[in-house]
């Protein structure tokens, strides 16, 4: 059985914290072949203790990188070169597991119970899960995968919801193997989002992406759209 660590860089997200880790627990895989790590970075809420009192429950490693730099936690407001840092320290904490794949888990994302048991059996190099990125733009068809069209990554809107589909580009929530994390892939924001730059490493050095069209996730966009942490 594989080994998976599960987590992403972490920062004021204590309103929705709680039900993220809910879902994470209940994903359908063997308890002992799983393991965390949350990149805590210039929190004022929450978030910290949160964390710690999952870690007294399960095997959580808790990185802290604090900068103090300009640039907020909200949505539009951080960026990207700093998400890459954090992205690729959890990276480097990846490497110095025993762990075999990457579940990269956004913490606003709500994740199935079959999601990483489904990705894990198509057996891809990367594979993500569907998440609905359009909510706050009245877009309910712009998700989280896209195609090179020239220059451009292009929004893939449509595809099959019954298996896997190649993607060029995608993010939130997906499985990345070892052996992509090895040969050096990392996040950068050379073209926009971090995602973009690991996704187009990822393919310079020969691997292939996919998305998993039968597997959509809920994106919690901020704290002001309509969701019950008890639902």
């Amino acid at each position: 059985m594989c080994r998976v660590m599960i987590g992403c860089p972490v920062r004021n997200r204590a309103w929705i914290l709680p039900h993220y880790l809910q879902h994470l627990i209940a994903l359908v895989y063997p308890p002992e072949q799983m393991e965390y790590c949350f990149v805590i970075n210039d929190c004022t809420d929450e978030t910290e203790l949160i964390l710690q009192e999952f870690a007294h429950r399960f095997p959580v490693r808790l990185l802290y990188d604090n900068s103090s730099r300009p640039g907020g936690w909200q949505r539009g407001f951080y960026q990207f070169s700093r998400l890459a840092e954090l992205r690729n320290r959890l990276l480097e904490e990846f490497l110095h597991s025993d762990c075999t794949h990457l579940f990269s888990v956004d913490s606003d994302i709500m994740v199935p119970p079959a999601t990483l048991q489904q990705l894990m059996q198509v057996d891809k190099d990367i594979v993500s899960a569907l998440v609905c990125n359009g909510k706050e733009i009245g877009d309910d068809q712009f998700y989280n995968v896209f195609k090179q069209v020239g220059e451009r990554l292009i929004p893939i809107r449509d595809f099959p919801r019954h298996g896997v589909f190649p993607v060029d580009c995608t993010g939130a929530a997906y499985l990345i193997k070892r052996q992509v994390i090895s040969a050096g892939v990392r996040y950068n924001s050379h073209w926009g989002a971090e995602d973009i730059g690991f996704c187009k490493e990822a393919k310079q050095h020969g691997f292939a992406i996919f998305c998993h069209g039968a597997i959509e996730c809920e994106h919690i966009m901020s704290n002001s759209q309509n969701y019950r942490l008890d639902s």
